[in-house]
């Protein structure tokens, strides 16, 4: 090869070196600007990296924080917490103490109720559930909705649909359980009166504590839902009668049905009352004023032991154990026969006749008149410009007291009341009782109206002689209810003793333990002299022998007594069944050794010796009949009178 054709070679080679060289270059250079541009975009998703890091880091580190909080800190309350989600309290109410009578005979007793209950929490579909339930109890959805949100407290625990269900929903309820998921019956003791209506007023009911109640300082220590006595013995011995509630600790699986018992404390029973009742005597005291409106009390007067107490017309208190609605509840208080009314110590009447015994007292009290002081009756009585009338047309004739108190002589007692004073009428009034409440203690009790000391006194103005004149015949400005005058007649038959009036013998244990124990409580002595006891007492049994009330005459028995009839309108209008006069009688026998007093007002009688009288004669004869009783010889009076 020449020389000039490797010089060429040479150059060729020397151009593709350059050329690799300028290639590598280039290369070189691109390599470098793509790694700058790789550098540059993955920057900002680095950042976003590390910021997500640190962001889940705080994140672990609250969750393990909040860990600990919960474990350590709040691990207590939170383990509670998922009790109370499986676990329930059911309260078990405690039966109330029984109710005896004299005897033992049961009065008042306890009988199984079902309550249905509903826990929201337990119902996987509470609408579904509502929807059920509304078509078993037979009311709106709505109605029920609220009755859950009304109880709702908590909504883990039960809430009470409706107390004392029938047999029909416990029924329904049981066939459809396991459609029924948070719904429970629970068995619950309900008052029960097997007498129904017999001696109501006096017994009382038992309900629930009202809103208004519990509002009250006194019912501090009562929950809603509890039952208390309302009334009469019921409410006055409730702190004996009222149990100690107990209850149980269950577990409920995923649909609120009952696990397994956890834990139960046994309710406590109350306390059993034993009363002086005789049940016996009171069923006889109902019948003899069924039908009638007014009140028959019979105690024994020397104890003040109350042997039957009858107000009519009366309500039944088993109705109060069931669901009586507002409806029923509105009825029965405005009933105008006041069924309601314990009218043996809330009814107020004028005590026409039976007042004459407080008249000539007074006037014997004050020497104003003797035993055999006469004055003649001849139909009617002048004083003043006003003429005031006797009840028997053309007058009784002459009357000596003995006469005058038998016959019930108007004429006589308004000679005898303008002589004693109204002064001293009130004050023998009081002194038997008469112008305050009896002490007997169930409930309200009405006084009842005497005339003040100081009537006809020269400073009180507004009474007049013809006041005291009407005063004397038990009408006017006087009053008295039932129990005061029972009370009154029984002092008088004792020989001079109030007496409290009582119906509790004893309280005692469900194991008879004696708790507490009741006996006759003087008031006080009478200030009147035992010898005008006597002289009224003999008069008194007059007025049955051969006056006015002999319809009251038992033969063999020697029974006093007193009839009244006690002017409620002006006479014009007496023959109306609403405006006739109201019949008294009150009496004792035997009358020489007093077992029993009685005290009967019949609303609108008419005559107290015509209505009144048989009431008491019937409820004497079953008395002593049923004691036992050796029966005094009485000789046979004269045929029945008409008249007072």
């Amino acid at each position: 090869m020449d020389r000039t054709s490797r010089s060429a070679l040479h150059r060729d080679s020397r151009d593709r070196t350059a050329r690799y060289a300028e290639a590598e270059d280039q290369q070189g250079c691109s390599l470098m600007s793509g790694e700058r541009d790789i550098s540059n975009r993955t920057a900002p998703f680095q950042k976003r990296i590390r910021v997500a890091a640190a962001v889940i880091s705080v994140g672990i580190l609250i969750l393990v924080l909040r860990l600990w909080a919960l474990q350590i800190l709040e691990g207590d309350r939170l383990y509670q917490l998922s009790l109370n989600n499986r676990l329930r309290l059911r309260p078990v109410e405690a039966p109330r103490g029984l109710i005896f009578d004299r005897h033992g005979e049961l009065m008042v007793e306890n009988l199984a109720s079902f309550d249905l209950y509903a826990t929201p929490e337990d119902m996987p579909d509470v609408e579904e559930t509502v929807r059920r339930l509304a078509v078993i109890l037979q009311v709106s959805p709505d109605e029920l909705r609220q009755r859950l949100a009304q109880g709702q407290g908590s909504s883990s625990q039960p809430v009470l649909v409706r107390k004392g269900v029938d047999e029909r929903t416990v029924i329904a309820v049981e066939e459809q359980k396991i459609d029924l998921p948070g719904v429970s019956l629970q068995v619950r003791p309900v008052r029960a009166y097997p007498n129904g209506g017999s001696a109501a007023t006096l017994l009382g009911y038992v309900t629930e504590v009202s809103h208004t109640q519990l509002k009250s300082k006194e019912f501090r220590d009562f929950h809603p839902g509890e039952t208390m006595g309302q009334a009469g013995i019921e409410r006055r011995y409730d702190a004996f009668i009222r149990g100690v509630d107990g209850g149980k600790q269950i577990e409920v699986d995923a649909v609120g049905r009952i696990s397994r018992l956890i834990r139960q404390v046994e309710p406590q029973s109350g306390f059993n009352l034993h009363l002086t009742l005789d049940n016996r005597l009171q069923r006889v005291a109902e019948e003899a004023l069924q039908g009638k409106a007014g009140a028959l009390i019979a105690v024994h007067p020397s104890t003040g032991e109350i042997l039957a107490m009858v107000s009519q017309p009366s309500y039944d208190p088993n109705q109060f154990s069931q669901r009586l609605t507002p409806e029923q509840w509105r009825k029965l208080v405005a009933d105008p026969r006041h069924p309601m009314q314990n009218k043996g110590l809330q009814g107020q009447y004028a005590p026409g006749s039976i007042f004459k015994l407080v008249t000539a007292l007074a006037a014997l009290e004050k020497g104003a008149i003797r035993p055999d002081t006469r004055f003649t009756c001849d139909g009617t009585f002048n004083l003043g410009s006003h003429v005031f009338h006797d009840w028997k047309k053309g007058g009784h004739g002459s009357l000596d007291l003995q006469q005058a108190i038998a016959n019930s002589c108007n004429i006589y007692f308004y000679h005898t009341a303008l002589k004693a004073g109204i002064g001293e009428i009130t004050r023998v009034a009081r002194e038997l009782g008469l112008g305050a409440p009896s002490g007997l203690g169930l409930g309200s009790e009405a006084k009842g109206i005497i005339p003040p000391k100081t009537a006809g006194s020269p400073e009180a103005a507004g009474w007049y002689p013809g006041n005291t004149v009407m005063a004397g015949i038990g009408q006017g400005m006087v009053t008295v209810t039932p129990m005061q005058a029972v009370m009154m007649v029984s002092a008088i038959a004792n020989g001079g003793t109030l007496y409290r009036p009582w119906v509790v013998r004893k309280v005692e244990a469900l194991d008879r333990e004696l708790i507490e124990e009741y006996g006759p409580e003087r008031i006080r002595t009478v200030n009147i002299d035992p010898d005008n006891l006597a002289i009224v007492r003999e008069g008194m049994q007059a007025v049955v022998s051969e006056g006015t009330g002999n319809r009251a005459k038992i033969p063999g028995l020697r029974v006093a007594g007193k009839t009244g009839t006690a002017q409620v309108v002006e006479n014009s209008d007496s023959q109306r069944g609403d405006k006739r006069d109201h019949a008294w009688f009150v009496s004792f026998a035997p009358a020489d050794h007093p077992q029993i007093a009685i005290a009967v007002v019949v609303e609108h009688g008419g005559f107290g010796g015509q209505v009144a009288a048989p009431i008491a004669r019937s409820l004497l004869e079953a008395w002593f009949k049923l004691s036992d009783e050796s029966i005094p010889t009485q000789p046979a009076g004269p045929e029945p009178t008409e008249g007072d």
